[in-house]
């Protein structure tokens, strides 16, 4: 409900009757809004379904491409205003989302530069933690639409995370992980298209 709503537009009585109970039942639970929306940030922080690591592949640009797959599903509800109402409303808790979300990215595109290196898909001349600084910069301020680089309706299409992607890959691929890439892009569209 708070990515598709976003957080300020949520109610605990539309929380109650989402699940069917009664607002004081919820209220046994939760000790108010604040509370509930930790206990859900929390929930996604912590859980191994909603880290993009543990998404697989057979290598590391299959693994591209999974975390592709998510971000479209991602995009189907997602509000972008909820950082923005988060760092309004709650800015510990944004603060802790903003962290987890920037030791993610460095992390994970760290883990697949290596793997990607040890394929033979991405380039051995690359430094991965410079990478991995440029791609945590790209992701949590590049296309942040409150810096004004990007606007809102940029940010949240799939075609504009295919941009970035691209982009990507193009820089540390090597000739066969390009090759590669590219034949499973042309996979993806043709399965859009039909």
């Amino acid at each position: 409900m708070y990515l598709k709503s976003g957080v300020r537009n949520v109610t605990m009585d539309n929380v109650a009757a989402e699940f069917g109970i009664s607002k004081k039942t919820l209220y046994q639970y939760f000790s108010d809004k604040e509370d509930l929306v930790t206990h859900v940030v929390d929930y996604f922080l912590e859980s191994p379904e909603h880290n993009m690591k543990n998404l697989g592949g057979d290598n590391a640009i299959d693994h591209m491409f999974a975390v592709r797959n998510r971000v479209a599903y991602i995009l189907k509800f997602y509000n972008n205003n909820i950082e923005s109402e988060l760092k309004k409303s709650y800015p510990t808790l944004y603060k802790r989302v903003h962290e987890a979300k920037r030791q993610r990215i460095f992390a994970n595109t760290i883990d697949n530069l290596r793997q990607g290196i040890s394929e033979g898909l991405y380039r051995k001349d690359i430094d991965p933690y410079f990478i991995a600084k440029l791609q945590v910069g790209r992701m949590l301020y590049t296309v942040n639409p409150d810096y004004g680089i990007f606007e809102d309706y940029e940010v949240n299409s799939l075609s504009f995370f295919d941009s970035i992607m691209n982009y990507h890959m193009s820089a540390v691929c090597t000739d066969k992980g390009i090759k590669y890439y590219k034949n499973q892009l042309n996979k993806i569209k043709n399965e859009d298209n039909t």
